[in-house]
């Protein structure tokens, strides 16, 4: 099976606090992927550099994509603690993307990517249309322009291949699904502020992803994360004392 990654955007919105929020993702719904599951090779949430909504992003490496349809993944949906199904309720937005890789510049010496040991401190995001093969001929010409930018680790792009966006101020409107098909995840060894002025070589990047624009790509929601934690997990080897739940 091809290799997994699934991309989760939240909004609390008016109804969560903040406290109440990062509560539930620290504390819980991270925990009871990375901590129990093998499947979960990395996990990390980044916040939004750009003022944009929704302002938080979680991606977690994932072994294959078979595991979105295991049941020791599917069960933690299905049987949601009593705090985490009110809160979901109550979440302005929650935009789930589970996806396969298409495409990978690999894994720099300057960070873990998404593992907790060194993590990728800032991140790009932006949809790249619904063409396989433009997706990834853009790839190519991406990777060889970022190159040349201080600071950037990896580009990876990703075909969602199911999603869902739920919330109370999402829209009960087929159009309110509707996503990029591919979409492309672009690395950085910082972006520690969220003053994006402060660190040039962050527009810079964006500035040279954007002049790649082509009849043939549709560039889409480009986005500027800053890390927020990269959480240990049993994979990793840097959980002790806990139990393999996948199986």
């Amino acid at each position: 099976m091809p290799v997994g990654f699934l991309i989760v955007y939240s909004e609390p919105g008016e109804l969560v606090t903040f406290e109440e929020f990062q509560d539930w993702y620290d504390n819980e719904h991270v925990p009871l992927r990375m901590n129990y599951l093998q499947s979960f090779l990395t996990g990390a949430r980044y916040s939004a550099l750009d003022s944009q909504i929704p302002s938080w992003a979680a991606l977690y490496d994932i072994d294959d994509t078979a595991t979105f349809s295991h049941y020791s993944y599917t069960r933690l949906r299905a049987n949601r603690s009593l705090r985490e199904a009110d809160l979901v309720k109550r979440l302005s937005i929650l935009d789930r993307r589970t996806c396969e890789l298409i495409a990978d510049s690999g894994e720099s010496p300057l960070t873990t990517s998404l593992a907790s040991k060194n993590p990728s401190k800032g991140m790009v995001t932006h949809g790249l249309g619904d063409n396989e093969q433009d997706a990834k001929e853009w790839f190519g010409k991406g990777v060889e322009i970022l190159r040349s930018n201080q600071g950037w680790a990896r580009t990876r792009i990703f075909k969602c291949i199911d999603n869902l966006r739920t919330g109370v101020s999402v829209p009960p409107k087929p159009e309110a699904q509707a996503v990029p098909r591919f979409f492309a995840v672009h690395e950085f060894t910082t972006f520690t502020t969220s003053d994006i002025a402060s660190e040039p070589f962050i527009q810079v990047a964006a500035d040279s992803i954007l002049s790649l624009r082509s009849s043939d790509v549709s560039l889409s929601d480009l986005r500027k994360w800053g890390l927020y934690k990269a959480y240990p997990g049993i994979t990793q080897g840097n959980i002790k004392g806990l139990t393999d739940l996948s199986h």
